[in-house]
């Protein structure tokens, strides 16, 4: 995949590159437009692993210009799109948690690893936003309150 982002970057060096910009909606299709020889499937992949990257999330700020292949601003981050990068980096710092404990879970401890209090031990559950979901059996009773309580007001 990294060989397609860097196939970009030679070929737009204005665009793809380091630290990076936000990019042109539809970018995609300007450089299927422009290279047809290029596969479709590949391009989308690898602009995929380049706009979902922390790092690109990172300059989604509101009011920064996004920029086409050239390099040239054609409009900007708006309110909705930095909400929906900083959603997407805590999601990846989330992920990046759940991991490093999984991967402590996995590790054959030793006395030397072990913590000395056994509540660090412990790891932690990451709250979910918002109120729990209902399961299959709250979902019934809450249909039935409903139902009762449509009754009663008949």
């Amino acid at each position: 995949m990294h060989e397609a982002i860097t196939q970009l970057a030679e070929l737009y060096p204005n665009c793809f590159r380091q630290p990076g910009q936000p990019l042109k909606i539809g970018i995609h299709n300007d450089i299927i437009a422009r290279h047809p020889e290029l596969q479709p499937g590949p391009i989308a992949s690898a602009l995929k692993t380049y706009t979902r990257s922390v790092g690109y999330l990172e300059t989604l700020k509101v009011g920064a210009p996004r920029i086409d292949l050239e390099g040239n601003p054609v409009g900007t981050v708006t309110a909705a799109d930095e909400e929906d990068a900083k959603r997407k980096i805590a999601k990846a710092a989330r992920r990046g948690a759940v991991k490093a404990i999984e991967d402590r879970k996995g590790k054959s401890a030793t006395v030397a690893d072990l913590p000395s209090s056994p509540v660090a031990a412990t790891p932690q559950p990451i709250a979910p936003a918002g109120p729990p979901r209902l399961g299959l059996a709250g979902l019934k009773a809450a249909a039935q309150a409903r139902r009762a309580r449509l009754i009663a007001a008949k």
